[in-house]
C-alpha cells in the first residue's frame, strides 16, 4: 500500500506513540523507509515530541511533603515580615503624633 506523504505526516503521531494498528504501523514504516522528506519530518517530530527524563513522574509523599512545608514556611515569614512592617507603621505615626502633640503643647 502507498501512502500519500500528507496521510503519512498525519498518522506521524500515532505511529511514534506505538499506537497505530499493525498494518498501518507497516505502511507508515514501507513510507519513511523510501521517502527522504517524510523521514526528516518524522525525525523532527521525534525530537521535539520526547519529553524531560523527569516529566511525568509523580513526586514522592516525602518530596510533596517537603515542598508544603517550604511554601508554609515561607508564608509564615511574610506574614511576619508584613506584622513587623505594620507595627512599625503604627509606632511611626504613633511617635509622630506624640511630637506633634508636644509642640502644640508647647505653642499653647
Amino acid at each position: 500500500m502507498n501512502l500519500p506523504c500528507e496521510i503519512v505526516m498525519d498518522l506521524v503521531t500515532l505511529y511514534q506513540d506505538g499506537l497505530a494498528n499493525p498494518v498501518t504501523k507497516n505502511s507508515v514504516a514501507a513510507h519513511l523507509r523510501t521517502c527522504p522528506d517524510c523521514r526528516q519530518y518524522y525525525k523532527q517530530y521525534r525530537r521535539f515530541s520526547q519529553k524531560p527524563s523527569n516529566m511525568g513522574q509523580i513526586p514522592s509523599e516525602n518530596a510533596a511533603e517537603q515542598e508544603f512545608c517550604r511554601l508554609a514556611e515561607k508564608m509564615r515569614h511574610r506574614r511576619m515580615l508584613i506584622g513587623i512592617g505594620f507595627f512599625s507603621y503604627v509606632c511611626a505615626s504613633w511617635c509622630l503624633l506624640v511630637m506633634l502633640w508636644m509642640r502644640m503643647r508647647k505653642r499653647g
